[in-house]
């Protein structure tokens, strides 16, 4: 079953129609649409985190998430500079300043979505009228929603897909219901390649090489927050059957690896990203 949560009614309408999604009629605290074959459940929490991280929990505990076979999708707007629909890696808190990293476990370029497409996104507490940082995607639920759904859910089994609809806007009113639908329009094929991707997708047995992973991680200098992302590059190069230990032998060949510096080891990591797509 896919598990899917979305902040606004807006954002969800053009999936409800697509996945073919019917209204639960039962008294629920929600608005709830699921599937009649018991293949997908929706649940739109409104926005904010408070509101996000109870109908997350609603959602995943009223259903029975299976960690073994069911998936949990975060979908919806966001502002930032480059427009299209993002796979996120990290989610940084604004309020609390803490990460939170969803494993990027599976290869998404089929769909539509490279790795190159992944964004970083901040969760703040207010609609954001200009881009601090114009590599960052911002929104108001998402480390709410990882959070509450990290309680019931593996993170490699966690996806979160967001699509610009602006860059920051003084007047949240020029955000309409019906921009945020036809935007959401446009990403509802990808989202249903998506889908059938990770129905299809059988999950690769084995674990990353740890040792290699921490020498390389020393090697590297790395902080905590770079280990993650390191680590979700591992297990992205597991899980489609890359050779990392040779792509780490021609970074040592090149005088990249071991690197003099924090610095020095996120570029490292820059490349190793680059050189998985």
């Amino acid at each position: 079953m896919f598990f899917i949560v979305c902040a606004l009614s807006a954002e969800a309408k053009p999936l409800i129609s697509a996945l073919s999604l019917r209204r639960d009629t039962h008294a629920c605290p929600y608005d709830t649409f699921f599937a009649e074959d018991s293949s997908c459940v929706l649940v739109i929490s409104g926005m904010g985190t408070v509101a996000a991280a109870s109908a997350t929990t609603y959602l995943l505990t009223r259903f029975g998430f299976n960690k073994e076979q069911d998936f949990f999708l975060n979908f919806g707007s966001c502002a930032g500079a480059a427009p299209g629909l993002h796979p996120i890696h990290k989610i940084h808190d604004d309020v609390t300043g803490r990460d939170f990293y969803p494993d990027m476990l599976y290869d998404l370029s089929s769909c539509g979505l490279p790795l190159s497409s992944e964004k970083a996104l901040v969760t703040v507490s207010h609609v954001v009228s200009s881009l601090a940082d114009p590599e960052l995607l911002y929104e108001m639920e998402a480390s709410a929603v990882f959070q509450a759904a990290a309680r019931f859910v593996p993170p490699h089994r966690m996806l979160f897909l967001k699509y610009v609809s602006d860059s920051g806007t003084d007047d949240p009113k020029k955000i309409t219901s019906a921009l945020l639908t036809a935007w959401a329009e446009k990403h509802v094929s990808t989202i249903l390649r998506v889908i059938q991707y990770l129905k299809d997708h059988k999950e690769e047995d084995g674990a990353i090489d740890e040792d290699l992973f921490l020498d390389t991680a020393l090697a590297l200098r790395l902080s905590e927050t770079m280990r993650h992302e390191l680590h979700q590059l591992f297990v992205y190069a597991m899980a489609e059957g890359i050779d990392m230990e040779l792509i780490l032998s021609d970074l040592e060949k090149e005088g990249k690896i071991p690197s003099g510096s924090k610095r020095e080891g996120k570029e490292v990591i820059d490349v190793i990203r680059q050189r998985l797509i």
